[in-house]
């Protein structure tokens, strides 16, 4: 199954998603994981307010991507 080139709407995201604690297409918990990638923002609106939050994939989600993988520092390598 290869992701979406945008990541689901905010609205749509569980907790742990929404946090980036989670992959934001399936779910598999990143706190163990070496490799996550930003998925880019997850845009959205409940009434005047703005839900847009960066969102991240697991490894195996980002591999069918386009998205480079995060560098432990922060950035891209």
């Amino acid at each position: 199954m290869t992701p979406p080139a945008e990541p689901p709407p905010a609205a749509s995201l569980t907790y742990v998603q929404y946090s980036g604690w989670a992959c934001c297409w399936c779910a598999k918990s990143l706190l163990d994981v070496v490799g996550a990638v930003s998925a880019g923002r997850a845009r959205g609106r409940e009434g005047v307010h703005v839900l847009d939050v960066e969102v991240y994939a697991c490894p195996d989600c980002a591999g069918r991507s386009s998205r480079r993988p995060m560098n432990p520092r922060g950035g891209t390598p």
